[in-house]
């Protein structure tokens, strides 16, 4: 396993123990209800980052939904049971040695053209608009292959929040932590969760 892989691997594992101790209420639902509550956070990520791109420019805003968008694909990832290195492509050589790296790489297999300032809102909200095609279809009983499809789309949208995080030359395993610190601050179970990691 390369460096990359244990990198997201630990960070897959980390998410895990935050979503375990802190978001009860979603990982006590069925697979089914999860993975729909995770496409809606795909869905409001995607309009906050067209109206950041469209509208605001507002380059926080921008980069705080790119960081939410790469958790829940994480997230997602493990609700999938799915390691994101595995269904990741890696080019022959040299293999990335950073996720900034991982970040141009992907850009460069998948032709993505981050010069184009709307080139993320051109891709995201379609990838999600198949993820609610896919859950949508399990409600339904549809001949469909939704966890193909599910999984399909979570690994694109993490690649293109890696594409992006790149392209913001931001820090994903630094950010990530510190986004999910805030959000562990946030629990009045906060300073138990920090006595039984010591």
């Amino acid at each position: 396993m390369n460096s990359i892989a244990k990198q997201l691997l630990i960070m897959q594992s980390q998410q895990y123990d935050h979503d375990e101790f802190f978001h009860k209420e979603i990982t006590r639902l069925n697979i089914h209800q999860r993975l729909n509550h995770m496409a809606l956070h795909f869905a409001k990520y995607s309009g906050k980052i067209c109206d950041c791109i469209l509208n605001t420019q507002d380059e926080s805003v921008l980069k705080k939904n790119i960081i939410d968008s790469f958790i829940i694909s994480t997230t997602c990832s493990n609700i999938l049971n799915i390691r994101i290195s595995d269904k990741l492509s890696f080019s022959n050589s040299p293999i990335p040695e950073s996720l900034l790296d991982l970040g141009h790489d992907i850009a460069s297999q998948l032709g993505i053209d981050t010069e184009d300032s709307l080139w993320l809102i051109k891709a995201y909200p379609i990838v999600v608009g198949e993820l609610a095609k896919a859950c949508e279809s399990v409600d339904h009983l549809e001949s469909y292959q939704y966890r193909e499809a599910i999984t399909d789309c979570v690994i694109r949208i993490c690649s293109l929040m890696l594409v992006a995080a790149s392209d913001l030359n931001l820090d994903l395993a630094t950010e990530v932590s510190n986004r999910l610190t805030g959000v562990k601050e946030k629990s009045i179970f906060f300073d138990r969760y920090m006595l039984s990691r010591t």
